[in-house]
């Protein structure tokens, strides 16, 4: 069997979505032929997920220094690793000037000396046949390419999201671009998570790039008693402007409740109620019906979503530029339930034209209240029986395996 280095900012116990899907090459690898250890930091400044479990004996842990952490005890800003520091006037300036001069690429940059050594360390004790670096953070990508030179091995470059046209635009975003083209230049070979990225970033980089999209890791896992009534279901984050406006399904509620047609009894947010949506619930009188959960573990924020009756997903507000391809992570745990999908956002979008091809998913384009009543009655009552396997993190493991095989291979014919 051969042996890669997975270089991961993000990994358990650690949540959030880059960590499960760092978890799941790491632990479906093995099946493909490829023993794995990853390279993570010891303490990282995010949040963590203690039901998220991998054998540490195959994790070499580095220190690290988290700016961030630093940054708000200079500042006596108070708020921890998953809260922006409230700071104005001069303190907010202080801030700013920080984040431009000495977070870059990025705000774990302060992991790179730390996990260079310890990576330096762990190839010399235990040669690999290839690395693998999955970002954001881009330092992920930093650490793996000088990693991958010393050791003379071929290194692939995950991206998960595009990088430096979200950066500010002038002087950062051009040096942004300039380090992403570089290190693009110099992977072996490059993944990104959706179709439109890929062909985008082939483009502009000049060279091939495979598509190997986030998935699921549920198969069995779900068997929850329904909640009474009709529950729609939220999972994660809504980000306001980003996201459509989920204004066409609360009126389509109201309509169909003033009809006598449907009665939604719970809005249910598997995680916390952003402020713009709670205004969008509370314009229509909808505020009473929702109930919060708080952040749970990934375990039990799919359970509950499982146990809803329908699944709610804000696509893309505008499916022009880099946003056509946002494909949210939390679309193939949706898929792999049985529940019905409601899909609000732009048409045209990578994430529209996944679900268009799938049974029991209903798509609201725009502003369209009867698209989004049609959705709600459609949805009222019903489950749909989708085989969710080729979605699975082992089966994105083993097309990741077929990379790693490809560039190791070739490695070896060029020696």
């Amino acid at each position: 069997m051969r042996r890669v280095l997975v270089v991961a900012y993000y990994f358990p116990p650690v949540g959030g979505i880059g960590s499960l899907r760092a978890l799941g090459h790491a632990r479906y690898l093995p099946e493909h032929g490829w023993d794995t250890t990853v390279l993570a930091p010891r303490s990282p400044a995010s949040q963590r997920d203690e039901g998220l479990r991998f054998p540490e004996e195959r994790v070499v842990r580095s220190g690290s220094v988290e700016l961030s952490r630093l940054g708000k005890s200079a500042l006596r800003t108070g708020g921890g690793d998953m809260r922006a520091a409230p700071v104005v006037g001069v303190r907010g300036a202080a801030r700013r000037a920080a984040h431009a001069g000495l977070y870059f690429p990025d705000a774990q940059v302060g992991w790179a000396p730390f996990a260079l050594r310890a990576g330096t360390r762990a190839l010399r004790e235990r040669p690999v046949d290839a690395i693998v670096s999955t970002s954001f953070p881009i330092t992920a990508h930093v650490v793996a390419r000088r990693l991958a030179s010393a050791a003379g091995i071929p290194w692939v470059a995950e991206f998960r999201d595009p990088w430096s046209e979200l950066q500010p635009a002038g002087l950062r975003r051009r040096r942004a671009a300039r380090l992403e083209r570089s290190l693009a230049g110099d992977a072996a070979a490059i993944v990104m998570t959706s179709p439109t990225w890929a062909e985008r970033h082939a483009r502009l980089w000049d060279r091939p790039v495979d598509v190997i999209p986030n998935g699921h890791d549920l198969a069995g896992a779900l068997a929850p008693a329904p909640s009474p009534g009709f529950v729609l279901g939220y999972l994660g984050t809504y980000y306001p402007g980003k996201q459509a406006s989920l204004t066409p399904l609360w009126t389509a509620i109201n309509e169909l409740e003033a009809q006598d047609a449907l009665q939604v009894d719970e809005i249910r947010v598997i995680g916390t109620l952003d402020p713009a949506m709670l205004a969008q619930l509370r314009a229509r009188g909808l505020e009473d019906r929702v109930h919060v959960t708080g952040q749970l573990s990934h375990a039990a924020a799919v359970a509950r979503l499982a146990a809803c009756s329908a699944a709610l997903l804000a696509g893309p507000a505008d499916a022009r530029g880099i946003f056509e391809g946002h494909v949210p992570g939390k679309v193939w745990e949706y898929l792999a339930t049985d529940l019905p999908v409601i899909y609000v956002g732009a048409e045209g979008s990578d994430a529209a034209r996944l679900l268009a091809g799938q049974p029991g998913t209903h798509l609201v384009h725009g502003d369209d209240v009867a698209a989004a009543n049609a959705a709600l009655r459609a949805a009222a009552g019903r489950r749909h029986a989708r085989d969710a396997s080729a979605y699975s993190r082992r089966a994105r493991a083993g097309a990741l395996a077929l990379v790693l095989d490809r560039v190791a291979g070739s490695e070896r014919s060029a020696a």
